[in-house]
């Protein structure tokens, strides 16, 4: 049994927890609600209490790291106002924080990945068009997923002198595909930054062209 203690009612911050420690030592295939729930130090059925099966556990660590990286991003960029400067610093948390949390990240990618259109219904997306997430995600890994994106669609919305929406989703999405894909690659193993450059400077370098 685990030597951890919880105070009572917090049994579930507990779970997400060991679930991130797991998640981080031995990956994602490590996980499991009896697993967990040995960790933790309680009956392989206390879990069920809060988790109905390993994918809600899963959406539920999936939603604490978005909400976590969009933290990081509003953290980090709180000494900027020009839109340029913010973009460049969410970019920068962005790819930061998937290298530091790589186990994290995947989980996070792989509970938003497309299997199916969703329909954008709610006018608070602004008409954003994208689609990463699957028609079963719970309401609160749907809202915190789309944080990080919404944050660089704002910035974006700054730099645009001319109102255009259009232009203004292009932008954000491009700059979300190419911090991603430049995450992914590094995890991966398919590239490194050098190490005298940082992950800002790197992302200044290989930009095609800022906003204006």
């Amino acid at each position: 049994m685990s030597n951890k203690s919880y105070h009572h009612g917090d049994l579930k911050e507990a779970l997400i927890s060991s679930a991130r420690k797991i998640l981080t030592e031995q990956g994602a295939d490590a996980l499991s609600l009896r697993a967990i729930a040995s960790d933790v130090g309680v009956s392989h059925m206390a879990p069920y209490a809060h988790f109905k099966n390993k994918k809600a556990l899963f959406q539920s660590i999936a939603a604490g790291g978005f909400r976590e990286l969009s933290d990081k991003m509003l953290l980090d960029s709180k000494e900027f106002s020009k839109a340029q400067d913010l973009i460049l610093a969410y970019g920068a948390t962005y790819v930061e924080f998937a290298l530091e949390n790589p186990q994290l990240y995947r989980l996070m990618l792989g509970q938003v990945e497309n299997t199916g259109r969703r329909n954008q219904s709610d006018p608070s997306q602004a008409g954003i068009d994208i689609s990463l997430m699957s028609p079963v995600v719970s309401s609160e890994l749907e809202a915190s997923s789309t944080r990080p994106f919404l944050l660089l669609h704002d910035a974006f919305a700054r730099a645009n002198k001319k109102d255009d929406d259009k232009q203004v989703k292009a932008q954000a999405v491009g700059a979300w595909a190419m911090v991603h894909g430049m995450a992914a690659l590094i995890i991966e193993g398919h590239f490194t930054i050098p190490d005298t450059m940082s992950v800002k400077a790197f992302l200044t370098m290989v930009a095609v062209q800022s906003p204006r």
